[in-house]
């Protein structure tokens, strides 16, 4: 099935770089064509306006110029991204891409847990600084007959460890959609489950280098199928999906199946007040039966794992709320979930334990210094783009975000048992152009079990990671 995958990725890009290749020399011509129609629909509607034409040729002159227009392709940039689309309007295909290069330091004698969840072997493995492609991805976005979506996006950097890396080409998103109505549509595939502001929000956008220790509990992309709309003008948008939850790439393991839903509202929407026409909040949750497996995990910003997985068999909950909002050059929001995963049959002869239980939360706030407008899930219309030459500065925005994490339970976990952990990182964002920016985040980290903390002896611990980012 992935090899399957892989091929039809490889073909629908290679198609789309070669379409869009070969109409370039077609590409002033096809604009052309474009423009002409345009000013002939204005000369059509000054004919009728002013009698010279009937209803009746209006509307014949009108079907023989889109007739005319049928099969031609255009081709050209929609801001940075590539596509190609027919002059009717009916299909379009875009290419989009994006590099992340990150930089990540720990503090001078920070190592990994060992095998036994603990901080007390001393020949555990280093954190060490690392250099490395955090994500590589290409796919495309396509719209045929109107009404008709496709994406196939595949993600190319390197995963797993420095002496074990893995460069293969993993799916990231494939689905299909149907879009006949803004109120209900029909989307299967593999994607994003319904659930965190977060986690929703495109890796492109999110304010930090990586997003808060809460999205340790959240649910990222599996293969499912979900209905979704937007109500009343976008002031109320639902989802609700049946998943396998398994998660990203991962093959089925029971029958059993993970059932998702978000409400999302936007109380101010239609209310003429200007200061609240962002503020949304919204609730999600999932439910399902993950038979026997292993528990959520929790890590650190730069990927320390300080609380490792556990055994766990039966159903696993987990439900959130996020209050979001952005008033001119700044933006707050914050989300809260909780998890519960059940230890049926685990304990001493057969006996079930109570339940691992996740809680977390965290709040963010965000400042565009340079002025620019805050619009959550986009990139910000820089003002002057970084050039030394015209001494364009881009835009500047600074970060604060503090989380905390907890996983806790009635009954023992393994040794050395619990753990959580309080975190603050601050940064910055510096736009160069709306598709290129530096980020720079330090995180500072307060840890519950002295056990399970980067140094022994230490409960606190700091990070340092910078990115590189361009999308288009």
């Amino acid at each position: 099935m992935r090899g399957l995958l892989r091929k039809i990725f490889a073909v629908a890009t290679t198609l789309t770089i070669a379409l869009t290749v070969g109409s370039f020399s077609e590409t002033a011509i096809a604009a052309e064509n474009k423009d002409d129609k345009a000013v002939l629909d204005e000369v059509l509607n000054i004919l009728k306006d002013k009698g010279h034409i009937t209803e009746e040729k209006y509307q014949e002159l009108k079907e023989r110029a889109k007739k005319e227009g049928a099969g031609k392709i255009l081709a050209g940039f929609d801001g940075a991204t590539p596509y190609i689309k027919s002059a009717d309007g009916q299909h379009k295909i875009e290419l989009h891409g994006r590099i992340n290069f990150d930089v990540r330091s720990y503090e001078g004698d920070a190592r990994a847990l060992d095998s036994k969840r603990s901080n007390e072997d001393p020949n555990r493995s280093d954190l060490l600084t690392r250099l490395l492609v955090r994500r590589a991805r290409m796919g495309v976005d396509a719209t045929f007959f109107k009404y008709l979506g496709l994406k196939f996006e595949g993600e190319f950097s390197e995963s797993g460890s420095a002496s074990n890396a893995d460069s293969r080409f993993q799916l990231t998103d494939g689905y299909g959609e149907l879009r006949y109505w803004p109120q209900f549509q029909v989307r299967g595939g593999q994607f994003k489950v319904p659930f965190s502001f977060e986690e929703l929000t495109s890796s492109r956008f999110i304010d930090f280098v990586e997003r808060s220790v809460v999205n340790n509990l959240v649910p990222a992309r599996d293969v499912g199928a979900m209905m979704h709309g937007s109500l009343f003008d976008g002031s109320l948008e639902y989802s609700a999906g049946i998943f396998n939850g398994a998660g990203q790439n991962n093959p089925e393991t029971n029958d059993s199946k993970e059932y998702a839903g978000r409400l999302l509202v936007r109380p101010f929407k239609s209310i003429n007040i200007p200061l609240l026409q962002k503020f949304h909040v919204a609730g999600h949750m999932t439910y399902g039966d993950q038979d026997k497996g292993e528990s959520l995990r929790g890590r650190t910003d730069a990927r320390f794992e300080f609380f490792p997985r556990v055994a766990t068999q039966g159903d696993r909950v987990r439900y959130g709320f996020e209050a979001v909002h952005a008033v001119g050059p700044f933006g707050l929001y914050g989300e809260y979930v909780k998890t519960r995963e059940e230890r049926d049959g685990l304990g001493a002869g057969g006996t079930s334990l109570d339940d691992v239980e996740g809680r977390a939360w965290y709040v963010a706030a965000t400042w565009l210094v340079t002025g620019e407008e805050k619009i959550h899930g986009k990139a910000p219309k820089v003002k002057n783009n970084f050039d030394p030459r015209t001494g364009g500065l881009g835009a500047l925005e600074l970060v604060a975000r503090f989380a905390q994490l907890d996983f806790i339970s009635d009954d023992p976990l393994p040794s050395p048992g619990e753990n959580g952990i309080d975190a603050l990182t601050v940064g910055f964002n510096w736009y160069l152009s709306p598709n290129v920016r530096l980020m720079f985040n330090y995180a500072n980290n307060w840890y519950d079990n002295k056990k399970m903390t980067p140094v022994k002896g230490d409960e606190t611990s700091w990070e340092i990671m910078s990115r590189l980012a361009f999308w288009f």
